[in-house]
């Protein structure tokens, strides 16, 4: 009888071991599916926010582009040449570098080192160049005070390149106020970035 009774618990356990594996698994991979859903939402977001952020940088590079395409239409205008000048270079000074703060035009230490950097190289390569320098702002303010405020910047970096060396009349400044933003005002980081000063050196 022990024998039979040993054969039967044995079995019984089988059988519902059998009747709960369905129960079982689902228990056990509902959570994992979970987790492997939560993850691919999540890589999707990421990937969304990828291909916004490429979006912004295309634009902030089709922006700069129309800038430099502008000033080069304006030294053209300027000098009266039969075709626009070439492109030297052109550096844009955001709010990393220069260091200006909401509403103000002084340059800082910081601003000055990178300053002379451009300034020793334009040196070095010994070369007659023309310099545009934008004046940009973020969007905080009115229109009036954006204008003259970015003309207050443009100056500033005019006024220390001269200091520096480099003639006045081969340097000229525009100020654009917040007409032409890189990034959205809506965040510090885009108003960061949009208080800038642009410099395009052209030969």
């Amino acid at each position: 009888m022990s024998r039979l009774s040993s054969l039967f618990v044995a079995s019984s356990v089988i059988l519902l071991s059998a009747c709960a594996t369905p129960d079982f698994v689902k228990e056990t991979v509902a959570p994992v599916q979970t987790s492997v859903d939560g993850l691919g939402a999540r890589v999707q977001a990421h990937d969304d926010r990828l291909k916004a952020l490429d979006g912004r940088v295309q634009g902030s590079e089709a922006q700069i582009l129309a800038l430099q395409q502008e000033a080069a239409a304006r030294a053209q205008a300027a000098a009266n040449l039969p075709k626009p000048p070439g492109l030297l270079m052109s550096t844009v000074l955001t709010d990393d570098k220069i260091k200006f703060s909401s509403g103000r035009a002084q340059l800082t230490e910081q601003a000055g080192r990178e300053l002379d950097q451009l300034v020793a190289k334009l040196k070095a390569d010994n070369q007659p160049v023309f310099i545009e320098i934008q004046g940009h702002t973020d969007a905080a303010g009115s229109d009036t005070v954006n204008q003259q405020l970015g003309l207050k910047r443009a100056e500033a970096v005019r006024l220390y390149l001269a200091r520096a060396g480099l003639p006045l009349a081969r340097m000229s400044t525009i100020s654009y106020g917040e007409s032409a933003p890189l990034a959205d005002n809506k965040t510090r980081e885009g108003r960061s970035a949009n208080r800038r000063v642009q410099l395009i050196v052209m030969r």
